[in-house]
């Protein structure tokens, strides 16, 4: 089993760059930033102001050398508030340029199918590629999971990717809903559900 741990601001860079390799072949991100050599040189920063919000809003697990990542939001904070998004609006102009519109497409898009009641919410999940397919994600995503049944609430996630499904359904995700960018990728919500504390 592959050791995890809490990770914090100063590890932004190695976190970073672990998700920017992630996802840069993923279809949620290949539709904000069509370009592939743009989408590789945007990712990192872009990752660096999303780590920003979900160090203060919930927690960040890694494997010790940041082979696998997951971000987390705690209850409550997973949808962003009208000052959060006028806070973040430049910044994220900034870095995805040409690609704002998209990309807050998919952010109006993926925070309309948000469950109301309190949740852990998994904002992101990525291993590196050289590290794929070793145990390092599932490592990185029971951390979260532990928090989550720690205090006996559900677990959100939605994934661009369909071939992801069956991997979050072996963490007892479940299918919630499906739903597409118009003239984009198709989504799926997955939700799991709390443990009862004893």
């Amino acid at each position: 089993m592959h050791k995890t741990r809490l990770l914090g601001p100063t590890d932004n860079p190695d976190i970073a760059e672990t998700l920017a390799l992630a996802f840069q072949n993923e279809n949620g991100w290949s539709y904000i930033i069509p370009d592939a050599k743009q989408r590789a040189a945007r990712l990192p920063a872009a990752f660096h102001l999303l780590l920003r919000e979900d160090h203060k809003k919930g927690a960040v697990f890694g494997t010790d050398e940041f082979e696998a990542v997951t971000l987390w939001r705690g209850p409550g904070q997973a949808h962003d508030s009208l000052w959060d998004r006028a806070r973040m609006i430049i910044p994220f102009a900034q870095v995805l340029r040409g690609s704002l519109l998209r990309g807050l497409e998919v952010a109006d898009l993926i925070e309309k199918h948000l469950p109301e009641e309190p949740f852990w919410y998994l904002h992101f999940a990525g291993t590196h590629p050289s590290f794929q397919g070793f145990g390092f994600g599932g490592a990185a995503i029971r951390a979260g999971l532990e928090r989550a049944d720690h205090d006996g609430l559900p677990a959100y996630l939605e994934t661009a990717d369909e071939k992801n499904v069956a991997l979050y359904q072996s963490f007892g995700f479940e299918v919630k809903h499906v739903w597409q960018v118009p003239e984009g990728p198709m989504f799926w919500g997955m939700q799991r559900r709390g443990k009862t504390r004893h």
